[in-house]
C-alpha cells in the first residue's frame, strides 16, 4: 500500500512583479520552466514488520500565466517531462502517459484558484488529484512583499485518492526573513511553515478502510524586487495510520521528503 501526503508532488511559484511597497502584488503574465527534483525515504509498518520506501523523480513543468481582466488570470500548467524511481528502482506503470498533461485555471491575481480543468478519469489514473495538484501551483500571497512582512494561509481541499475520500486542512505560515544575492540579482528570502492535518475513508481492493495523518513542512523561496522567482527548496515530515476496518489492522507510513524547485528558463 503507498499513502501519499497531502503535498502537492508540485510546489512551484511563478514570478510576480511586487513594485513599490504600497502597491498590490499580482502574478505577472508571461510563460516559465522549472526543474523539480524530489527524494523521499520512508517505512511503511504493519502488525511489527517494518518494510523500508525510498523513491526520487526528476520533472520539468511549464507554467504560462495571462490576465483574462483586472481580478482574473488564465493559469495553464503543462508536464513537460517526468522520471520517477520508484522502490527498488522501479518506475511506476502508466508512467509514459503524463508528459504533455496540460491543466488549466482561472485564478486571482495572488494565486486563488477559481476553476479549474483538465484530463478526464478515464484518460489518466488519479485525473482528480493531478488537475488539483497543478492548478495550485501558485501559493496565494498576500498584496504586497516587503521586509518583515508575514501572513497565513488557510484552505481545505477534499478529492480521492487511491480508493480513498480525503480532506486536507492546510495551514501555511509566510514570513519575508530578509534579502540575499543569488546569481548576482538582490533576492526577497521568503519562508514557508505549513502543517496539514488529513482525514479519509473509502475502499481499496474491495476493503473498507480509514485515514487519518499529519505532515509539517519548511521551505524556502526567493523572489526579486522585480518579482523572478529564483528558487524553492522544502522538507515535509509525513505521518498516516491507515485502518483496515474488517480486521482492525493499522498500517503506520511516515515519509520525509526533499523538493527543490529551479528556474530552466
Amino acid at each position: 500500500m503507498s499513502v501519499r501526503s497531502g503535498r502537492l508532488a508540485l510546489l512551484l511559484v511563478l514570478a510576480a512583479p511586487a513594485s513599490a511597497l504600497a502597491q498590490g502584488f499580482s502574478y505577472a503574465p508571461g510563460t516559465g520552466q522549472y526543474r523539480i527534483t524530489s527524494s523521499m525515504k520512508g517505512a511503511q509498518e504493519v502488525m511489527g514488520q517494518r518494510q523500508e520506501m525510498e523513491s526520487s523523480s526528476n520533472q520539468l513543468v511549464t507554467i504560462a500565466v495571462a490576465r483574462a481582466s483586472k481580478d482574473t488570470l488564465n493559469l495553464t500548467t503543462t508536464l513537460d517531462s517526468i522520471q520517477i524511481a520508484g522502490p527498488m528502482g522501479m518506475t511506476p506503470p502508466g508512467l509514459d502517459k503524463l508528459p504533455g498533461t496540460k491543466v488549466t485555471a482561472k485564478i486571482s491575481p495572488t494565486g486563488q484558484v477559481y476553476s479549474a480543468q483538465g484530463p478526464s478519469a478515464d484518460s489518466l489514473p488519479n485525473a482528480e488529484q493531478l488537475i488539483e495538484e497543478m492548478s495550485n501551483v501558485l501559493p496565494k500571497v498576500r498584496a504586497t512583499i516587503a521586509a518583515g512582512a508575514s501572513w497565513t494561509d488557510t484552505v481545505t481541499r477534499k478529492g480521492s485518492q487511491g480508493g480513498l475520500e480525503i480532506e486536507r486542512k492546510i495551514v501555511a505560515s509566510y514570513a519575508v526573513a530578509g534579502d540575499t544575492t543569488v546569481g548576482g540579482q538582490k533576492a526577497w528570502k521568503i519562508t514557508r511553515k505549513a502543517v496539514t492535518n488529513m482525514t479519509g475513508s473509502g475502499a481499496q481492493n474491495g476493503q473498507p478502510m480509514t485515514l487519518e495523518g499529519t505532515s509539517n513542512g519548511n521551505g524556502t523561496m526567493l523572489v526579486t524586487p522585480a518579482g523572478n522567482f529564483l528558487g524553492y527548496t522544502n522538507e515535509e515530515q509525513v505521518n498516516i495510520k491507515v485502518l483496515i476496518v474488517a480486521n482492525g489492522m493499522e498500517v503506520g507510513v511516515t515519509q520525509t521528503a526533499v523538493t527543490k524547485v529551479e528556474k530552466v528558463r
